[in-house]
């Protein structure tokens, strides 16, 4: 068994699906039977043609998390704020900062939790991280992993983390106050939190394989004070100040038709709106626009014909 047989091996059983397609490719270039040889081009080039940023989900967590393809982000639509521009240098700059510690032994998780209301961006900003760093996105939102028998939640994270590890990938944990609440004393429903909250400490605490964890929260305070300490970085992320509003306006129009700026559509600038309020609105306006041309197109054929 050569060297990229057993490294290909010890990737399936690591699930580091990508890594394996890798090492099977090598596998596949070591081949150099006759016998062999229609066989083995035809699955280098499956394994070539697969996308890098997705991988098939295993059946016992169907439904608890989504692999998204974000090989398509439209950076050129994506404002990166000042907030946001702050945090990606943090999580760069630990991903080095992981890769060094492991080779100490030292385990390291590159872990950021944002919070704030809805519609500042958090969910956004995780899946153009993981679009940058060409790594695949894994989303979970605690809302899925929520079940009424006692113990299955638990079963769920450690099912759900398992997938994770060995892999690296950005891991969205999204409305993580669902489950990761201050613990309180006594028995029933109080202990079923408590020990959920512990479970997905030590699931957090086992991850130190070059994932990137990126938690979002709308309440934070109500978070446990020891889950708050498995975060490298904390940051709350606010609406945009009115210069920040104007960006993401001209940045987002002028990816769509520069032609649809108008002073009217600037002007939206000037008042206080979250960046999911911004994307609504400006939407709609791109419809109206559209729309509108539609109709000179329209209006044209008309006096053509007549």
């Amino acid at each position: 068994m050569s060297d990229n047989m057993l490294a290909c091996i010890r990737a399936i059983a690591e699930n580091r699906i990508q890594d394996a397609k890798q090492y099977a490719i090598c596998c596949c270039v070591e081949d150099g039977t006759k016998k062999n040889e229609g066989k083995v081009q035809y699955y280098k080039k499956l394994l070539e043609n697969g996308s890098d940023n997705v991988m098939e989900v295993p059946m016992n967590i169907k439904g608890l998390v989504k692999m998204i393809d974000v090989s398509d982000f439209n950076e050129n639509r994506y404002y990166l704020g000042r907030q946001q521009a702050d945090v990606f240098t943090r999580i760069i700059k630990a991903v080095n900062t992981t890769t060094k510690l492991l080779e100490y032994g030292i385990p390291y998780t590159n872990s950021t939790l944002l919070s704030g209301i809805p519609g500042t961006g958090k969910t956004e900003f995780a899946k153009y991280t993981a679009y940058k760093l060409e790594l695949p996105y894994v989303y979970l939102n605690f809302s899925y992993l929520i079940d009424s028998y006692m113990g299955k939640t638990s079963q769920n994270i450690q099912r759900v983390f398992d997938f994770c590890k060995g892999m690296k990938c950005v891991l969205m944990l999204d409305e993580i106050d669902c489950i990761g609440l201050a613990r309180k004393g006594g028995g029933g429903a109080d202990g079923e939190i408590a020990r959920i909250t512990i479970s997905l400490m030590q699931a957090l605490d086992d991850l130190a394989d070059g994932q990137i964890v990126i938690a979002a929260t709308n309440r934070a305070d109500l978070l446990d004070k020891a889950l708050l300490r498995r975060f490298q970085n904390i940051t709350e992320f606010v609406p945009y100040e009115a210069d920040e509003r104007l960006m993401m306006i001209e940045t987002y129009m002028n990816s769509v038709n520069p032609v649809f700026l108008t002073d009217e559509i600037r002007a939206y600038a000037n008042k206080p709106h979250t960046q999911a309020e911004i994307v609504k609105y400006l939407i709609k306006e791109i419809i109206k626009k559209v729309n509108e041309e539609s109709e000179d197109i329209n209006d044209d054929d008309c006096r053509t014909r007549n």
